[in-house]
């Protein structure tokens, strides 16, 4: 028995009180946990709605690029027939801009969807890694507890076992 209890009743009380503090300190853990998980959620909601609108960017330029195409195709229709040198020339240099205007766009896309794509990597690997060491943290309280909770059945065990005794020989 442990020289720092005078006996096992204090002993017992102490072991309880022990088990209620790393209960306290579990339960405040996994409010924290419950925290981060819920701000991992929002920052996933965020960048999922991020990623949405760049898709709604992509889709409108892919009609403009369907606009620019049929354009491209009534100026080079219209060049074919002999118009003008200098509205065909207009046109040339219009559809040199939109190229110009497409190729920027496509550009800044691929880089918009190459930030949120690491942005996202980055919050999944430091969530994941946060919640390895929340459960890693969680299982080693458990079984600090355990072993307390272990320790504490073979101590009232032992009570019990000496109160029998005692009983015994009060009766005889």
């Amino acid at each position: 028995m442990n020289n720092k209890f005078d006996n096992r009743d204090s002993y017992s009380r102490w072991a309880r009180r022990t088990i209620l503090v790393l209960m306290s300190i579990t339960s405040g853990n996994a409010k924290k946990w419950e925290i981060e998980l819920a701000t991992l959620k929002s920052n996933n909601l965020r960048l999922t709605a991020a990623l949405q609108e760049s898709t709604a960017n992509v889709d409108e330029w892919k009609r403009q690029l369907h606009q620019y195409r049929e354009e491209v195709a009534r100026a080079r229709q219209y060049a074919g027939k002999g118009g003008d040198a200098n509205e065909v020339e207009q046109m040339r240099q219009r559809i040199a801009q939109l190229e110009a205007e497409l190729a920027q766009k496509n550009e800044e896309l691929a880089q918009t969807m190459k930030s949120k794509k690491s942005e996202q990597d980055a919050e999944a690997k430091m969530a994941h890694s946060q919640l390895e060491l929340a459960l890693a943290a969680k299982d080693g309280q458990r079984q600090v507890v355990q072993e307390l909770n272990n320790r504490l059945s073979r101590q009232i065990e032992e009570l019990s076992t000496i109160h029998r005794e005692i009983n015994t020989a009060l009766q005889t």
